[in-house]
């Protein structure tokens, strides 16, 4: 079969099953045997495929890190660092609403999942917001919003599995390079949620005195320690990004057990089940989506998109446009796990043709998962943002439709301007 004819039978039976409804990792799995047989390829690959496609040692962050994150979330630490961010920000028009965008964004400096991120702040936020007289959807759209920062800022799961696929790309580079768009998404969402606030008459709370706000730093200030801690680890040499991800699964241990004393013996194992659960979900789609990655490289099929979208422009500007509304569509089906194995095999090669950067197409695939995660029909975010606030889907995603507008504005603007992710990966030499 031509690679053409080898794509098209892959990716039918994929989204075939995925309109079946069948779990994604199943609907990988399946879709990527049935064309092994298809194309005359011993099935005993598929077993082989697999299991190399979660033998990196880089991929053993992922469950440390989600440990780190689910203890944190029992830790206590959140209320504590809406404080201290909601007496800092004070009388500002909408400041309740910029508190939960600042907040929801470190948090994803956290724990590098955003439907986690909503999970964990969602039940606090919310009702703050609601009871501040914030419209229930608005609350929890910023809620669903936000949570995807949690994927571009560093750690962030996705560059990892990134780092993994795009042979050649350093986790810590990709990490470094997610600080400034990170950030970047935050502010871009604060002046949203600004300008919003003052069109709906949202007001903000009583500035702090100084005295109540140094309480309130003291007392988040070992959740505020933590990215510090992770990321510092990682740009001064001292471990490595797969050894920081142990680092923090331990120092999170540290403050839910000795400093705040929230994880106590009948809680401790329901966090580590359900961190167990979460890794062995995404892993399990890791393997499969290899076994898919693995096809579109052997069988051309990579070499015949490349050359499909070289051909559609002599500019590249167009192409890497393109590239990138692909990979925001493609975030309305899929997770950004499945995207980055199925799609980075797919564009990667026309990207580096073009002559850009490995560690900036990285960033730009995130900000592209990023937006996926607020898109429907899958929409990680909004489904977990909507049963906590107990408004319907129709409701949250009409009031998301501002934060896609802007996510989308970012995400063009470190398209045509590379230097932005670039710039603390060349400052500190990585």
């Amino acid at each position: 079969m031509s690679a053409g004819t080898i794509g098209i039978l892959l990716l039918g039976i994929f989204f075939l099953l995925m309109i079946l409804r069948i779990p994604i990792a199943i609907s990988l799995s399946l879709a990527s045997i049935i064309t092994l047989l298809a194309t005359g390829m011993a099935p005993a690959m598929f077993a082989d495929i697999m299991e190399a496609s979660v033998s990196s040692t880089a991929l053993l962050a992922i469950p440390f890190f989600i440990i780190a994150g689910n203890i944190i979330n029992h830790s206590g630490i959140s209320q504590r660092i809406v404080r201290f961010v909601e007496l800092l920000i004070g009388p500002m028009p909408g400041g309740l609403a910029i508190v939960s965008v600042i907040v929801v964004t470190f948090w994803g400096a956290i724990s590098g999942s955003g439907p986690a991120t909503v999970v964990a702040l969602g039940p606090v936020l919310i009702p703050l917001m609601v009871n501040a007289g914030y419209n229930k959807a608005f609350a929890a759209s910023i809620i669903a919003a936000a949570g995807g920062i949690a994927v571009v800022i560093p750690p962030s799961i996705t560059f990892i599995v990134y780092g993994v696929v795009a042979e050649g790309a350093s986790v810590g580079k990709l990490f470094a390079a997610g600080i400034l768009p990170g950030i970047l998404m935050g502010l871009a969402f604060c002046v949203y949620v600004f300008l919003y606030s003052v069109r709906h008459g949202y007001k903000g709370q009583v500035r702090g005195s100084r005295k109540e706000i140094f309480r309130a730093f003291w007392a988040s200030f070992l959740g505020l320690l933590s990215p510090v801690i992770i990321l510092g680890g990682i740009y001064g040499g001292i471990f490595t990004p797969t050894e920081a991800a142990a680092v923090a699964a331990f120092y999170s241990l540290f403050i839910g057990v000795v400093a705040y004393r929230q994880i106590k013996r009948e809680n401790f194992m329901p966090v580590m089940v359900d961190s167990a659960v979460d890794s062995a979900m995404i892993l399990l789609i890791t393997a499969g989506a290899g076994v898919m990655a693995w096809l579109v490289t052997t069988t051309g099929i990579a070499s015949a998109v490349t050359t499909l979208l070289m051909g559609i422009s002599t500019n590249q500007y167009i192409i890497i446009t393109v590239i990138f509304f692909i990979l925001v569509m493609a975030g309305f089906f899929l997770d950004g796990i499945s995207i980055t194995y199925l799609f980075v095999p797919l564009l990667l090669p026309a990207v580096m043709q073009m002559g850009y950067d490995i560690t900036w197409f990285g960033v730009i695939l995130v900000v592209a998962v990023s937006i996926g995660m607020i898109t429907p029909p899958v929409a990680a975010n909004i489904y977990p943002a909507a049963q906590i606030a107990g408004v319907s889907l129709h409701a949250i995603s009409k009031q998301i439709i501002g934060f896609l507008i802007t996510g989308i504005i970012v995400g063009l603007l470190l398209l045509y301007i590379p230097q932005i992710s670039l710039l603390i990966p060349n400052l500190l030499g990585l």
